[in-house]
């Protein structure tokens, strides 16, 4: 037989799968076809797994910053200056010790990096095949203050029972931190983000 122009070499299971849903042949003679009567179209977003494929980082990551007299707590997922890369938090919950107001922030990380002296340290990939240290991070700590940054939400935690911030996603360019301060003295915060991160492309980033 000859050589089909433009085969696909491997992942023949997608062409497996359109060979079933169209009704032809399960060999190529059938599938080359396709496209004369069907239009189909292949998704390289919607499958996690894929993301991998695509050179995005799959992340997540949990933090805690513990009661303290006098002082609020607060917890700040970073993008790293210089890291040419777009960092998307897809979704951020928290909890707190009591009931408690959280102000969700966008921040300069060189705004809160001295305040915030536990040492920042970068998060896990929800993706085992990656395994090297991303561009993320964490920052944990407290402060009298109660904000630094653009307010973007607010949202009142019950003791014990974590709630779901509303609005995201929100995009982070490399020096800048999505931040959760208390609004109450002497209060912990446990709080969980999940975030995707990959190299911005030409003409993504501010000039």
């Amino acid at each position: 037989m000859a050589e089909i122009h433009n085969a696909i070499k491997y992942g023949t299971s997608a062409l497996n799968a359109l060979a079933v849903v169209s009704g032809v042949s399960r060999d190529q003679s059938g599938t080359e076809r396709v496209s004369e009567t069907l239009q189909p179209v292949l998704d390289i977003w919607t499958l996690p797994e894929w993301a991998f494929l695509r050179d995005e980082r799959l992340g997540a990551g949990r933090g805690f910053a513990p009661a303290v007299a006098g002082e609020n707590g607060m917890l700040a997922l970073g993008n790293a200056a210089g890291s040419n890369a777009i960092v998307v938090i897809e979704a951020v919950s928290a909890v707190s010790s009591a009931a408690l107001t959280i102000q969700l922030e966008v921040v300069a990380d060189s705004l809160i990096a001295a305040t915030l002296s536990a040492q920042a340290f970068f998060v896990a990939s929800r993706d085992r095949r990656i395994l090297t240290q991303g561009r993320t991070f964490l920052r944990l700590g407290t402060d009298p203050g109660t904000t630094f940054g653009a307010q973007i939400e607010q949202q009142t935690v019950a003791a014990t029972a974590f709630v779901d911030f509303k609005n995201m996603p929100v995009i982070l360019k490399p020096g800048d931190d999505l931040l959760l301060i208390g609004q109450g003295n002497n209060l912990s915060i446990s709080a969980n983000f999940k975030w995707r991160e990959r190299q911005a492309l030409p003409g993504e980033l501010p000039v």
